[in-house]
């Protein structure tokens, strides 16, 4: 593919954030392009909320979806903000609407004609694409990001707009093969692109200087996750897992970094369950000391109930680090050789779990390997595929037979 053409381009992303793997993909698209435009769907309610007692507005507001700086210079980031309620009917069936309108009233004055569209999440920025398309005339792209619970849903959903966002796209992109089937009946041109990880902020260094670094001695064993605190990601079973894992091995230390509204919850698992004194609940954890963490851990364990992909699989790899993930309909993606880790049935399974664990801890893992394989899903790499879909659809734009007049 001649990637060159696209170097007098103008692009428009819709997201639900320029933040994490939405910032990273752009980034590197945007060395492609002339320029990119990136439209951010927030609750603006979120930042009243937040200032409230409670987590209400947790990972809602601007600052939770957009990021500030290290913005590349051709990149404009446009905020649209949206009213809505966590959960409601509204944002069900009519968010759409309200989006593609504030969309569209956030571009009037813009200076810049788009060429391409692409999107990120079906509902509701989709949608907002497949308006955009008809009414821009020009090619939409869609990225489906959701975990396989929430994806299930949308199938199965009476979401007529929904739907459209599915078969208006040129492209449909799924992060996991095994979902392709399931979006081939919506449209003719589905493809598999994985998410990538960012080489700027994980890469391999010492475990011995990482751990320094955090302050950790050499000989302690330590059982890494990360991710939102909330009960999909599984690690209230991690928790009672680890008891076991204490039998074995008593000086292991659970370390799990994020932020959630489960956090009290797990901090009262963890006494309740005799671990609070060799269990860390980090929160936000900056890029650097992520790092560190990714480096210094024996292993990342990811106890998910559903995933869409996992990219902080990746993260740990890139680090060389093994990981332990439960089969949640992205990991096994991921996990494709037990020379990267090992797979478990699932979250409650904590004997199995337990098990993984403890051979996890004292196998003697190849890091150079694990390294060289998430090599193959950095960002660049992942979105060179990208780079060559966004040229497939500009060609057929191009060569499409001009309607006769009658």
């Amino acid at each position: 593919m001649d990637r060159d053409q696209l170097a007098d381009k103008n692009l428009l992303v819709v997201s639900h954030g320029y933040k994490h793997f939405v910032k990273s993909q752009v980034d590197v698209l945007a060395e492609y392009f002339d320029t990119v435009t990136v439209c951010v769907r927030y609750n603006w309610f979120a930042d009243v909320a937040s200032r409230l007692p409670g987590d209400s507005g947790d990972g809602f507001g601007k600052d939770s979806k957009i990021a500030q700086s290290h913005v590349p210079e051709n990149v404009h980031v446009v905020e649209t903000p949206l009213l809505y309620l966590p959960v409601d009917f509204q944002r069900d069936h009519f968010l759409g609407q309200q989006h593609a309108r504030k969309v569209r009233k956030e571009l009037e004055d813009h200076p810049i004609s788009f060429d391409l569209i692409h999107c990120h999440m079906s509902w509701t920025s989709g949608y907002v694409g497949a308006r955009l398309k008809e009414e821009l005339d020009v090619p939409y792209l869609l990225t489906v990001h959701a975990n396989r619970n929430w994806f299930q849903e949308q199938l199965d959903s009476d979401n007529d707009r929904l739907t459209r966002a599915w078969t208006d796209a040129d492209r449909l992109i799924r992060v996991n093969r095994r979902d392709r089937s399931k979006l081939e009946p919506y449209n003719d041109d589905v493809v598999h692109v994985p998410n990538g990880y960012d080489t700027d902020i994980f890469e391999r260094v010492p475990t011995e200087s990482a751990r320094e670094r955090l302050g950790i001695d050499d000989e302690t064993p330590v059982v890494f996750a990360l991710g939102t605190l909330k009960p999909r990601k599984g690690f209230q079973h991690l928790m009672r897992a680890m008891t076991q894992v204490r039998d074995a091995e008593p000086d292991a230390r659970l370390v799990i970094g994020g932020q959630g509204g489960m956090r009290d919850e797990l901090e009262s698992l963890a006494e309740e369950l005799g671990i609070a004194d060799q269990t860390d609940l980090l929160g936000y954890v900056e890029s650097e000391t992520l790092n560190d963490w990714m480096n210094a851990a024996d292993m990342m364990v990811l106890p998910s109930y559903s995933e869409s992909f996992g990219v902080v699989q990746l993260e740990a790899m890139a680090c060389g680090t093994p990981v332990v993930a439960t089969k949640n309909g992205g990991s096994e993606e991921v996990i494709t050789s037990d020379d990267y880790g090992l797979l478990v049935e699932g979250p409650e399974s904590h004997d199995e779990l337990a098990d993984a664990v403890l051979e996890a801890l004292n196998r003697d893992w190849d890091a150079d390997a694990i390294e060289a394989y998430a090599s193959e899903f950095t960002w660049e790499t992942v979105c060179e595929e990208i780079a060559d879909l966004y040229v497939e659809v500009l060609e057929a734009q191009r060569t499409e037979p001009i309607p006769t007049a009658h």
